[in-house]
């Protein structure tokens, strides 16, 4: 998969949680399942991308930390915020992540290998994010708007990242026209939400997307076929987080 093919997988996935979360009742079973996806797609490319000796376990460990995360948001403990169910997750993986390497037989490269998963870890485990997102519209009252608005702004910083500009350039093009999609459907769409907020969500999705962008796609092998899935999906995992958090201060 080359970079050009890059930038309609991450902004088809962006796109996918944009539409999920406009139907209705069934908004967080759909987001869950292109969640699931995404956390599938991370997990299988990281381990290459990085380059980790024990890629199947770590691959295991991954997917397996993001799908508790998932069913977590969609079944949220009582006792536990969305932010403190999510974080609970990521320590849960934190702790796999360790017994995999204690498991394995030869230990080469040990501590590549256990910061590469417990990165992965937290990538995956933030995925539930979105579904958390989606839950706090239908049960405190968050902004749907803001769901729809980063996802479609995220989309379209991921298409301006992989156009044929120098870095630099689409790094802050991915910025402003984040910024301005966001803007753009928040203050018009219904509800009218605060300018300043939307351009504080807008911008941050962009400068995450761009971030996390320019961080894996320089690595040696981020053209390679499975380790682009990670580098195209990783952007759309690490924004969830702003889409929660966008989702309850704009609700």
């Amino acid at each position: 998969m080359t970079p050009p093919a890059r930038a309609p997988l991450g902004a088809a996935l962006a796109l996918l949680l944009a539409l999920a979360s406009l139907c209705g009742g069934a908004a967080s079973a759909i987001v869950a399942v292109v969640a699931v996806a995404l956390v599938l797609l991370v997990a299988a490319g990281w381990p290459v991308l990085l380059e980790l000796p024990s890629a199947l376990g770590t691959r295991i460990v991954m997917a397996t930390t993001g799908l508790v995360g998932v069913l977590a948001a969609l079944s949220p403990p009582a006792a536990l915020s969305p932010m403190a169910s999510i974080a609970s997750v990521c320590a849960l993986g934190v702790f796999a992540s360790f017994v995999h390497q204690m498991l394995r037989r030869r230990r080469s490269e040990l501590t590549a290998s256990l910061t590469g998963t417990v990165a992965g870890v937290v990538l995956t485990g933030l995925v539930g994010c979105w579904v958390q997102a989606v839950r706090a519209v239908e049960t405190d009252g968050a902004s749907l708007a803001a769901v729809t608005a980063c996802a479609v702004a995220l989309a379209a910083a991921l298409v301006v990242l992989e156009a044929p500009l120098p870095a630099p350039l689409a790094a802050g093009g991915a910025v402003v026209v984040a910024t301005a999609v966001a803007l753009l459907v928040l203050v018009t769409g219904p509800g009218g939400a605060s300018a300043l907020l939307a351009i504080a969500a807008g911008a941050m999705i962009g400068v995450a997307a761009a971030a996390s962008h320019r961080l894996l796609a320089s690595l040696l092998v981020a053209r390679d076929p499975l380790p682009s899935l990670a580098v195209a999906a990783t952007p759309v995992a690490t924004a969830g987080v702003i889409v929660l958090l966008a989702a309850r201060l704009l609700g």
